[in-house]
């Protein structure tokens, strides 16, 4: 095994060394042709193949790149073999020689497939470097063996163990250099330089080391220079491989280059045609003849036509005069001097379809100078859609200027500042100022609109303004300007401001109306509102005054009228006191219809929502009024319909007010057959009709019959009499229930009054009818206070008779005294009185209890006064309770019994309560007398309250408790007939005659 080294490697300096020398042209021939085969194969394995080539692609390339770096690393080794110089004949043996080059061309596959990747790792990187700087090594000590000479080859161990690591260290580097230029930024070529530059160098540093090593050994001779190698074989070797392997490369690479530049053409016009396909606007390509060689899918659609059905066909087909003449003229053109006016541009034209309907396009043409040929590529787009757009604006614009200019003001756009710098306004300002537009218009006006603006006005409309733009809202102005005339005028403006992206005010605008002639109506309205309030106010105070200047002596001769009539009278006195107390209810009657109107005119008439039994109303009504009719021989007809409910909610008060005037109208205009009052269901509504057969109204007079103090004709105000307000108060009634009410008549034929009433029906309602007994209330200590001596005497007579002790004052402040000194349980107090009234007597007293610490004494206002707003007057003031005058005894004793907390008696138990009072010896007189007027005052339709206790009280003990429950039973019902018949068998019953 030693000697095998020793015929490789010598230990020892022999004395025998031949000398040699090196050609430097030659060297430095050899290390830039190192430099150009690494640059070559680094630059082809260094280019992007593109995903279209084939999977082989990439693999040619590293063969040919590979046959480049090994060629040029074996060309590099033997013109370095060439430039050295040795005392001695050198031949090659020609089979080494050859084969040399496959070491050289692996080593370079291995290099070459190392950097061609994407990334290397420090293990990948060392491996390659060996494998690399082994062929290198491997390739020259090949070469190395094939030379033939007269001496010996032996390499010195340390420098050919030195020129392996020179080899693999600089085969690290250079691939190392390869991937560490990749993140600077030295643009395409220099990595792949100076990576071939360090990878040349490597080769033939390896190389000259490797020389260094080698040791020739023999005799020197002597010999001229052409003698001392034979160049021929291998001057012609290196040649023809070197020729014939870069011819390979760079055919390969040619062929790529081709591939590649075919590919990236065929990308473009992919990409062209794409583009051309998908445009939304149509491309017309065209030659200098006009002739279509190409037509898109958008023209496709745009005109209608195909591709194949316009090629070769003239452009000008697509374009209706005078465009096809103009645009014939324009290729002509440039034919003849090689310019045209539309080259470049764009314009707007029209088309013709394949229909022939003509449209508007946009037209641009571009110019294409190709070889031999000059091509015009138009860009059509359709703008149909835009040419309407656009006349619908025009229109717009039109009816928007239409509009602004017939507006009855101003329309306008100013800055947000003091002086509401105008941007525009309308020509309308002139007719509402006298001023024309154009002292308001920018550039240079002459005027702002704040200066015509009233002084008064400025600085409350800036800060109307400013507070809504602040708060982004709409302002809504008025406010006075001054006419160029020098009138003063009103103007309402209804404005905005508008906003940028930022929130900052850009402009104002609105719109500003001449209100003038309205804000005078408005003033005079008010005026006029003043003064309908003030007659208002007067007709209430009048209405007031009136009520309480004829209840004061209606309130005394009632009173004193039923003082007299509860005595003992002769029966011509006892009718003429009926007479008086029947008139004074007449006019009593005739002064509440008048305040009824008054207070439903002003809307004071609050309605109760309660229920009640339909079948005892006109139960009530049958009898009441059917005693009116039995006196005038009529007939008074009650039909109900049988699908009735008994209970409904309702105000049943109002609804039998309304019932009796129109019954009572009904009676009293009727000389001859009957009244019917019909009752149906009509949905959820009740229906009623008063139908009488009498004297009938005019047609022209029908519809005023409703019409306060109105009636069917003079006339009938003289026969009948009246004040034609029954029918008014029906309808207001009527109105306020939402109900309706009309009238239908023939004149001497009879009339019918329709009402419809909105009633909600109830299942059941528990009813009782309470007829008052004599309350017998302890006896009591009450002042009474009365301007009106005759009130204050009828008043104390009244309370007298009961048993009470009655002091009387005659104003406010007389009253106020005797509370001071006196305690009382009870006081009635008037309401208006000299001196001081009753509202501020009240006031005064309850200040006197509470400044005392006195118990609260209770107050009942007594008043001729019916309105509301009094009632509440007297509550405000501290009064607990309100009697109306003329004065209802029993409405008093009610009114005094609640404030003082007292449980009264009533007959709606048993009549065994008053058993228990009821050892009264007989007084057959009085009864008989008590009969009689309850007898006839149930032929009135009436009830006497008072009488009828009294007439209770006596026959407690004398009749059976049957036959008087019967008898309030028929009296609750209103069944006056049946009432009486018991009445007359009581008085048989008890022997008592002249009944």
């Amino acid at each position: 095994m030693f000697d095998r080294i020793h015929e490789y490697f010598l230990f020892d300096q022999p004395s025998s060394l031949l000398a040699s020398s090196y050609d430097p042209v030659l060297v430095g021939l050899s290390v830039l042709v190192a430099i150009f085969s690494s640059y070559i194969a680094l630059r082809m394995v260094g280019q992007t193949v593109p995903e279209s080539f084939p999977p082989w692609s990439k693999y040619l390339i590293l063969v040919a790149a590979s046959f480049a770096l090994g060629c040029g690393v074996w060309s590099m080794h033997f013109i370095g073999m060439l430039s050295f110089r040795l005392c001695t004949t050198v031949t090659y043996d020609r089979t080494l020689t050859i084969l040399s080059i496959l070491p050289s061309i692996v080593a370079s596959t291995v290099a070459l497939a190392y950097v061609s990747r994407s990334k290397l790792r420090i293990l990948e990187l060392i491996i390659g470097g060996i494998l690399v700087g082994s062929g290198i090594g491997s390739m020259h000590y090949t070469g190395m063996a094939a030379m033939r000479m007269n001496a010996s080859l032996r390499y010195d161990p340390w420098v050919f163990s030195l020129s392996i690591l020179v080899a693999v260290v600089l085969a690290i580097v250079s691939l190392w250099v390869r991937f560490g230029l990749q993140g600077l930024r030295l643009g395409s070529h220099w990595p792949t330089l100076i990576s071939g530059s360090v990878m040349g160098v490597a080769i033939s540093g390896m190389h000259y080391t490797g020389m260094a090593a080698a040791r020739f050994i023999g005799i020197q001779e002597t010999l001229s220079p052409n003698d001392q190698t034979d160049p021929t074989f291998l001057a012609l070797s290196v040649s023809i491989i070197t020729v014939g392997f870069t011819i390979f490369t760079f055919s390969v690479n040619a062929f790529f280059r081709y591939r590649k530049l075919v590919n990236n053409l065929k990308i473009s016009e992919a990409r062209t045609r794409a583009i051309i396909s998908t445009a939304v606007d149509g491309v017309i390509t065209v030659d200098i003849r006009g002739k279509i060689i190409d037509f898109n899918k958008s023209a496709e659609c745009i005109f209608g036509y195909t591709n194949s059905e316009l090629f070769g066909k003239n452009i000008w087909e697509l374009m209706p005069e005078p465009y096809y003449s103009g645009n014939g003229g324009n290729l002509k053109n440039y034919i003849r001097t090689g310019t045209s006016r539309i080259i470049g541009t764009g314009r707007e034209a029209l088309g013709r379809k394949k229909d022939g309907s003509i449209f508007p396009l946009r037209l641009a043409i571009g110019q294409v100078k190709l070889p031999g040929e000059v091509l015009f590529v138009s860009f059509i787009t359709d703008i149909s859609e835009r040419k309407m757009i656009e006349t619908a604006l025009k229109q717009s614009e039109q009816q928007v200027r239409s509009l602004i200019q017939n507006i009855p003001g101003i329309t306008y756009r100013c800055l947000f500042n003091e002086d509401w710098t105008s941007l525009y306004m309308s020509d309308a300002v002139e007719a509402l100022t006298g001023y024309p537009v154009s002292d308001f218009s920018p550039p240079n006006p002459i005027r702002s609109f704040n200066d015509i603006i009233h002084p008064h006005d400025r600085r409350d409309l800036f800060l109307a303004v400013q507070r809504a733009v602040r708060e982004k809202k709409a302002f809504v102005l008025e406010y006075r300007i001054i006419h160029r005339n020098g009138e003063i005028k009103w103007f309402w403006e209804n404005g905005s401001a508008v906003f940028d992206n930022n929130g900052d005010v850009l402009f104002l605008g609105g719109v500003i109306l001449d209100i003038t002639e309205r804000h005078n109506m408005e003033e005079d309205l008010r005026l006029s509102k003043e003064k309908a309030e003030l007659a208002a106010v007067t007709k209430t105070s009048f209405l007031a005054n009136m009520s309480h200047e004829i209840r004061t002596p209606m309130n005394s001769i009632l009173g004193f009228t039923e003082v007299l009539l509860s005595g003992k009278l002769e029966k011509h006195q006892r009718n003429h006191l009926e007479t008086v107390k029947g008139s004074a209810k007449s006019l009593l009657r005739l002064l509440n219809d008048i305040l009824n109107t008054a207070k439903l005119e002003k809307g004071a008439v609050e309605l109760e929502s309660v229920g009640f039994s339909l079948f005892r109303l006109i139960g009530e009504l049958k009898s009441f009024l059917g005693m009116s009719a039995i006196k005038k021989n009529l007939d008074f007809e009650v039909v109900q319909d049988p699908k009735l409910s008994e209970f409904y909610l309702g105000d049943s008060l109002r609804i039998r007010q309304i019932l009796i005037n129109l019954i009572g109208n009904a009676i009293k205009f009727t000389d001859k057959g009957k009244v019917t009052l019909r009752i149906e269901k009509a949905g959820s509504e009740l229906y009623f009709s008063v139908i009488d057969t009498g004297i009938g109204i005019q047609a022209d007079r029908l519809e005023k019959i409703f019409e306060p103090f109105t009636q069917a004709d003079i006339s009938t105000t003289r026969r009948f009499g009246g004040t034609g307000l029954g029918t008014t108060i029906c309808k207001q009634l009527t109105e306020l229930m939402g109900g309706r009410i009309w009238a239908e008549s023939r004149l001497g034929e009879g009339s019918a009054f329709h009402v419809i009433l909105p009633l909600q029906k109830i299942e059941n309602l528990r009813t009782e009818t309470k007829i008052a007994i004599r309350r017998n209330l302890p006896s009591l200590k009450i002042l009474v206070v009365d301007d009106i001596e005759q009130n204050t005497e009828l008043v104390e007579l009244l309370l007298k008779n009961e048993g009470h002790s009655v002091s009387a004052a005659y104003n406010g402040k007389e009253a106020i005294r005797k509370v001071q000194s006196n305690e009382f349980d009870l006081i009635l107090m008037d309401v208006q009185m000299p001196i001081l009234d009753g509202l501020q007597a009240t006031r005064a007293i309850r200040q006197h209890e509470t400044d005392e610490n006195l118990p609260r004494t209770p107050i009942l206002a007594l008043t001729a006064s019916v309105f509301e707003e009094d009632k509440n007057s007297a509550k405000a003031a501290g009064m607990d309770g309100f009697i109306s005058k003329p004065i209802e005894f029993n409405q008093m004793m009610e009114e005094i019994k609640r404030v003082l907390n007292l449980s009264g008696s009533s007959l709606q138990s048993s009549p065994n309560v008053l058993k228990k009072d009821s050892e009264i010896p007989r007084d057959t007189e009085r009864i008989g007398e008590l009969i009689r007027l309850i007898l006839d005052s149930f032929q009135r339709g009436s009830i006497e309250e008072t009488r009828l206790n009294e007439l209770l009280s006596l026959l407690a003990s004398e009749v059976e408790e049957k036959q008087i429950e019967s008898l309030l039973s028929k009296i609750e019902q209103f069944e006056f007939e049946a009432a009486q018949t018991i009445l007359k068998e009581i008085a048989r019953t008890l022997g008592i005659s002249g009944v």
